[in-house]
């Protein structure tokens, strides 16, 4: 039995997908012909009148000598209109259609025989410019047309109604319009498949120009998140740091010292992060030079934990369960507490305790809870709210929520729930 695998073929689940080949190149006549238009047109329009002139004098000559000057006026105008129409038949190939068969009507009505040539080329720009469906239906308008006219100016010429002398139409012309409508399809089917290839790509080139612009709007979102919390964190833990160090300047030197370490410790810790975050923006131009370290990850949450206790927030940690292996979900974790801890940082009123505790299960959550405020104290937020939003988003990410308010007891509570951490 023979082999039927090949490329594309559905039988073969292994086989790449069978893809539509590119068009071929235009030739150097067509690519001349499509980048002078309108003199193909006029070229066109010539040669049909020279042609059908000559032909129309070769049948005066020999058979049109004491015919009805009528005729010949008839015949010299559906010559005259066909060439002229015939000029519009690129951008109007309906209208043109029609003209050119109602001046091959009165043509043939005035004399015996049907001009195929004019109608060919008419049939031919409506199969190219128009319709497939188009010039089939022209085809057979003409063909019942010509069936009932030619029979019945026949008649009419020869006051007979014997059918043994009446004349059909001759297969002749039928035959020459079949073939202009068959190379019109070919024709207009390849350039209508060339058109579509042309529009299927501005839609691709559109679509990944909106995905980029997607991805900078994302990674600037990214961006703005990593900046909040990282200036956030380390401003609210100097000013900290400095009013303890003021406050102990006289009492303790020593440890007013230590205080002022801290705060250049945290300042330098933060402007490290500020730099890995911006090179990422330059990664591009010069990948070197960006300072692309790791990504925070809940390994370091306990030397993040202990930079809030050297600035005099109580904060115990408490974890359970292993963490996630994925370093996006680490990182979510790692923020989202550094944001909680600052907050409370900022605006917790003398807390005596601040505990963060964080359970790896699924789903995935984590807890901050602080008694700054004493039962029934108002606790309305005193920031600008970006804080909770860039945990909302962060949180979002992995189809989880934040829930942050205060607690009935006092104090100030963020939840944050993770449901879709998979571990890998």
């Amino acid at each position: 039995m023979p082999d039927r695998r090949f490329a594309g073929d559905p039988t073969d689940p292994a086989s790449p997908p069978r893809t539509s080949p590119p068009p071929r190149r235009p030739g150097r006549a067509r690519a001349l012909m499509q980048r002078h238009p309108v003199a193909l047109d006029i070229l066109i329009a010539t040669a049909y009148l020279l042609v059908s002139s000559f032909g129309l004098t070769s049948a005066y000559l020999a058979t049109g000598v004491g015919r009805p000057l009528t005729v010949d006026i008839t015949l010299t105008l559906a010559l005259v209109v066909t060439t002229v129409v015939l000029l519009a038949r690129r951008h109007r190939p309906l209208v043109s259609f029609v003209v050119i068969l109602i001046a091959t009507v009165a043509s043939a009505v005035a004399s015996p025989g049907i001009d195929p040539i004019g109608l060919s080329l008419a049939l031919y720009a409506l199969a190219v410019h128009r319709s497939t469906r188009s010039a089939w239906i022209g085809l057979g308008m003409t063909v019942a047309i010509g069936a009932v006219i030619v029979p019945l100016s026949a008649v009419q010429r020869s006051g007979t109604s014997d059918e043994t002398t009446v004349p059909m139409i001759s297969p002749i012309p039928i035959l020459v319009m079949l073939v202009s409508v068959l190379v019109g399809v070919a024709v207009g089917g390849h350039r209508r498949y060339v058109a579509a290839l042309i529009d299927r790509a501005a839609r691709l080139e559109r679509e990944r120009d909106q995905r980029e612009r997607l991805a900078t709007a994302n990674e600037r979102a990214r961006i703005t998140r990593e900046m909040h919390d990282i200036v956030a964190h380390g401003i609210a833990v100097m000013v900290s740091l400095a009013d303890g160090g003021d406050a102990l300047a006289e009492k303790d030197p020593a440890r007013s010292c230590a205080a002022l370490g801290d705060i250049g410790n945290v300042g330098r810790r933060s402007l490290s992060d500020m730099r890995r975050l911006l090179g990422t923006l330059g990664r591009d131009d010069d990948a070197s030079a960006a300072d692309l370290g790791p990504a925070p990850s809940v390994a370091e949450l306990p030397a993040l934990i202990a930079t809030y206790r050297t600035a005099g927030l109580p904060v115990v940690l408490e974890t359970s369960g292993t963490p996630p292996s994925s370093p996006g979900v680490q990182t979510v974790v790692y923020r989202i507490v550094q944001e909680a801890l600052t907050n409370t940082l900022r605006y917790a009123h003398s807390p005596r305790e601040v505990r963060v505790a964080i359970s790896y299960g699924q789903p995935l959550m984590v807890i901050v809870t602080d008694d700054g405020n004493s039962p029934g104290r108002s606790q309305a937020p005193l920031g600008s709210g970006r804080g909770i939003m860039g945990m909302r988003e962060r949180a979002r990410l992995f189809g989880g929520s934040v829930a942050a308010g205060p607690k009935s007891d006092g104090g100030w509570q963020v939840e944050v729930e993770l449901p879709d951490v998979e571990k890998e």
